[in-house]
């Protein structure tokens, strides 16, 4: 039995710089007879981060004492006061049932739930409650016990205290999680670290035999603790294996040379742990098709199931197939193209995707795989494992019929945004058939923190219509706003939802082809460009490419344009741009997958209400590139003549207004600048329409499918 006292321990660990996890938490527990943890929360999540060290921990014989809070009630709070009356108990315990139940029920976490479980029924788990009592809690609503205290103890006496923020859950102790820190010290390492430990120690004993004043700690409940016990999965080992998911570790580079990053690892541990299903909420730039790829390759060293990928559009039609073919050339991959100008999938599919000892795949688009004629020929054996890129394109009504429990067994979905908004009956529909979004998410912000991708400066410029503009923008809402009243009204006349689409995207066109866009342009190039950066000036069609192209030429700046209907090479345009600088001006390359790394400053002229394509197209700005340290993006925010900025009526939607549409993107864009202070013009903005700022991040549109 190894001992604490041979680690070689810091007196804090940040994370960020330090692994906590790798150097000092599961090092700890290898050692260790005896963990004692006081948090604020407790999810069995944790378990998928410690196997290595929790596989020896038990087999040792060691035993983990977890005190952990529970919000109540303060009516609740004041009858445990009274002496725990039955009535509270039987509520509290109903309370803790269904927290239990919740756990075993998510699709997240109901493999490590089981874990917990198993550690639980051994008895190598314990598990108390505490509570504020009602003094503590009085007018302080909503008040828990918030420490978070770490012990752990060898059997020669040795002792190791850490303290800080960080709470036994996923976010607390991965890499990919919280930025959090440490406090450590150790009963061997001279009299100020053991005074330290004592005292913590004494504090904790304190906690656990309910002797500390101003709480009130109780057992778990009986009855939860009995679901625990009938849920406990007596293959734990073998399970925790699979959630960590050793093989898809990234220990082996691809053919690419490269290896799965943490928050890639982890979330395929949890994919396996889901019954390998969910959904891979990835910010753009953080390798969710490298991600794919390599459950596609351990599909094929393990169960040699069929593969069919689903891909949006013909460009990552395109990216893809150059990836699966490379990357699974090693496998002998066969794989059958469908859509994207492919049309000799007809009669194959089906034996394609038919159980065999072969590696197949095919590879189609969204357009092609959810036509009646495609899955006729898709098998309902339930044995094909779908990868879906851009999944949140699958909870269109147009391409929902993809989504069959009876064609899907192994099912992994892709987006940096799962979420359909505006539309929850399509993000329930995604949801559902994909079993949920998987834990980690990997969000712009962890991606920046990271490195992934590039720290950015938000610069938003505002521009008005003109009153012709506004008027008639004002002309199609009151349009829209009688449509949408008879609809509501349960008209039956045809063609009214068709109707209302129209002037809804009559009235979005106004915004996307401000006249003033074009002089904002010119303006900002003037001032800011400098020679050697590298410009893409992001338009919203042809028309506005051109007067865009036309005003900068006028002040002697050479522009390159990039479009699908230019003439010659687009990609000799970018490789251009990539090596000596300049202008590009640009249309739909930002949207069709298209990366430009180079990019150091991008001026966004291209309006959207979706989130998702601003997001989109913000990480595709973002993406590394050699030299490249920083990013600016600047951004045309759209408001109403000046005489009518507090454009919306009183029965108009929250989410129906110009100022509304235009905030949602820079809200999003300014939370995450390295020049925060954006956000005040855009409060100042929003506060002069009216508009709740709080709300407006919440806000979004789905765009109707073409």
């Amino acid at each position: 039995m190894r001992r604490l006292s041979e680690l070689t321990l810091k007196t804090a660990y940040h994370k960020g710089r330090d692994d906590i996890a790798g150097d000092f938490y599961l090092p700890s527990m290898a050692r260790a007879m005896q963990l004692d943890r006081a948090v604020a929360y407790f999810r069995s999540t944790a378990f998928i981060i410690s196997w290595p060290a929790l596989r020896s921990f038990v087999a040792d014989g060691g035993s983990y004492r977890i005190l952990c809070s529970q919000v109540l009630a303060e009516s609740d709070i004041e009858a445990l006061n009274e002496g725990y009356s039955a009535r509270v108990d039987q509520e509290l315990a109903a309370k803790f049932q269904a927290e239990v139940e919740g756990m075993l029920a998510d699709p997240v976490l109901r493999a490590p739930a089981r874990v917990l479980a198993a550690l639980v029924a051994k008895g190598t788990l314990e598990l108390q409650i505490a509570v504020l009592s009602s003094q503590q809690m009085r007018g302080a609503s909503g008040r828990i016990f918030h420490d978070k205290l770490g012990i752990f103890r060898d059997g020669f006496g040795n002792r190791v205290m850490f303290k800080g923020s960080m709470n036994e859950t996923w976010n607390g102790l991965s890499a990919d999680g919280n930025l959090e820190s440490v406090d450590v010290a150790a009963s061997w390492m001279g009299p100020r670290d053991l005074e330290r430990t004592n005292f913590e120690d004494a504090y904790f004993e304190e906690l656990w035999t309910r002797n500390y004043p101003g709480l009130i700690v109780r057992p778990f409940p009986d009855v939860a603790r009995e679901e625990f016990v009938k849920a406990a999965d007596p293959n734990w080992e073998e399970t925790v294996d699979a959630l960590l998911a050793a093989e898809l570790g990234g220990s082996k580079p691809d053919a690419r040379g490269r290896v799965l990053k943490g928050h890639q690892a982890s979330g395929l541990a949890s994919w396996q742990a889901n019954g390998r299903r969910g959904i891979l909420a990835f910010a753009t730039g953080a390798g969710k098709t490298f991600t794919a790829i390599s459950a596609i390759r351990d599909s094929f060293a393990r169960l040699s199931e069929p593969v069919l990928i689903v891909v949006p559009d013909q460009t990552l039609f395109a990216q893809w197939y150059d990836e699966i073919v490379e990357t699974t050339a090693d496998f002998g991959a066969q794989i059958l193209r469908a859509g994207a100008g492919h049309s000799g999938w007809r009669g194959h599919v089906r034996s394609w995707l038919a159980p065999s000892d072969r590696h197949r795949i095919v590879l189609a688009t969204v357009q092609t795989a959810s036509t009646a004629e495609f899955l006729s020929e898709v098998p309902t054996t339930g044995g094909t494992l779908i990868v879906a890129d851009e999944v949140h394109r699958l909870g269109s009504p147009k391409y929902r019929d993809l989504l069959d429990d009876s064609r899907f067994a192994a099912r992994l979905g892709l987006s940096a945004t799962p979420e359909r908004y505006g539309d929850p009956d399509g993000t329930a529909a995604l949801l559902d058939f994909f079993g949920g979004v998987l834990e980690p998410r990997y969000t712009l912000e962890d991606a920046i923190r990271d490195k992934v991708l590039t720290p950015y400066f938000y610069r938003p410029h505002t521009v008005r219509l003109t009153q012709e503009e506004g008027d008639e923008w004002q002309r199609l809402s009151a349009d829209a706003a009688r449509l949408r009243a008879r609809l509501n009204s349960g008209d039956p006349t045809p063609g009214l939802t068709q109707k209302l689409q129209n002037r809804l995207i009559a009235r979005a066109r106004i915004v996307k082809h401000a006249s003033a866009k074009i002089d904002l342009a010119a303006e900002v190039l003037r001032s800011e460009f400098k020679e050697g950066q590298r410009w893409l000036v992001y338009c919203e069609d042809s028309v506005q490419l051109a007067g865009v192209t036309t005003a900068l030429g006028a002040q002697s700046l050479t522009v390159l344009p990039y479009h699908s209907a230019m003439d010659g090479d687009r990609e000799q345009t970018l490789r251009w741009l990539s090596r000596r600088g300049g202008i590009v001006t640009a249309i739909r390359c930002l949207d069709e997958g298209v990366d430009i790394p180079a990019v150091t400053h991008a001026l966004i002229l291209a309006s959207s209400r979706n989130p998702r394509e601003f997001v989109q197209r913000r990480g595709r700005v973002l993406r590394k590139a050699p030299g490249k340290a920083l990013a600016f993006v600047h951004d045309a925010i759209v408001l109403p003549p000046a005489q009518s900025l507090r454009e919306e009526s009183d029965d108009e939607a929250e989410n129906d207004s110009m100022t509304t549409g235009e905030l949602m993107r820079a809200i999003e864009f300014a939370q995450y600048a390295d020049n925060p202070a954006s956000a005040a013009d855009l409060k100042a903005i929003a506060l002069a329409a009216g508009l709740d700022w709080r709300r407006l991040s919440e806000l979004g549109e789905e765009d109707v499918d073409e």
